[in-house]
């Protein structure tokens, strides 16, 4: 694992989609005429997933061809495990990740983050006919960047809601943390290394409910069998979870930050963002966005 708190060990690479990246070994700043390499991992729906041909789909596929094209750079997206992705950017075997990193102070520490191009929040989805589907405090929105005696006070009814009851999570992902930090003792935890073998738990009721990201949560629930499930409780976001989704960089690549946050920039303000979020996420993703 990377770094503690990090999507870490959660999704595993695909055979044969991992690409050696001789070339880029050793390059501390790409110049201006070379290849941007953009690591992602292709396992991650709706933001980025691997397609039968072994092609790149999803929002920041889309979306990096488009920033790509406003910064005058020809880019490839590669797909790579999580765990060697930060260790392959500050190498310089990478350029740039992709892959909803969401802004963390612990992140922050060690990669430099560009201009958020979407803000999503953490939701509990559990079955329609789960006593969980009446968690108090519905759509209301958590900000754990905010802390204070309001706060406190739904956390405390997301608690007793949620007593007793078995929580799958994502294995060392961002929602992991928040739940061995607020809840404590109070819920009993299940790990998952995909996200697919959560979600079929969850379908066939071997676990109470799940807390994932709204933006995977919303394409889910408008499948077939993703109809089975409804979103429940508070819609939350900050501290552990982070603070939107961004382009990670190596610190001193500045200029290169610089570029990309620009046309992050000119694509807020022309709805290019809130165009591929309706697309892929089935919502506005757009930070600022009003939902």
């Amino acid at each position: 694992m990377a770094f503690s708190g990090m999507r870490a060990i959660a999704r595993f690479l695909a055979p044969g989609l991992l690409l050696v990246l001789g070339s880029c070994q050793g390059s501390s700043a790409p110049n201006a005429h070379d290849e941007l390499v953009i690591g992602t991992e292709g396992l991650y729906p709706p933001w980025n997933f691997t397609r039968p041909d072994g092609s790149l789909a999803g929002f920041e596929p889309d979306y990096l061809r488009v920033l790509c094209a406003r910064i005058h750079r020809r880019c490839r997206m590669v797909a790579m495990d999580w765990d060697g992705m930060v260790g392959a950017l500050l190498t310089g075997k990478i350029d740039v990740i992709a892959d909803a990193v969401q802004i963390t102070p612990e992140r922050s520490g060690v990669l430099a983050f560009g201009r958020p191009y979407a803000l999503t929040t953490g939701v509990i989805a559990t079955l329609r006919g789960s006593p969980l589907a009446a968690l108090p405090d519905g759509g209301a929105r958590l900000d754990f960047d905010h802390r204070g005696p309001a706060l406190d006070a739904k956390i405390a009814h997301l608690r007793n809601g949620l007593a007793g009851k078995v929580i799958g999570v994502e294995l060392s992902g961002a929602f992991d943390t928040f739940l061995n930090q607020s809840l404590g003792s109070a819920v009993s935890i299940r790990y998952y290394r995909t996200m697919g073998e959560r979600d079929l738990d969850l379908l066939n009721g071997r676990i109470d409910a799940t807390l994932e990201d709204e933006s995977y949560l919303h394409p889910l629930l408008a499948t077939r069998d993703g109809a089975a499930l409804v979103l429940a409780g508070p819609r939350m976001i900050g501290g552990t979870m982070g603070r939107g989704e961004a382009l990670a960089f190596r610190p001193k690549d500045n200029a290169l930050r610089a570029q990309f946050n620009d046309a992050i920039g000119a694509t807020l303000a022309d709805g290019t963002v809130r165009r591929l979020g309706l697309q892929w996420f089935r919502m506005d993703a757009s930070p600022g966005a009003a939902r």
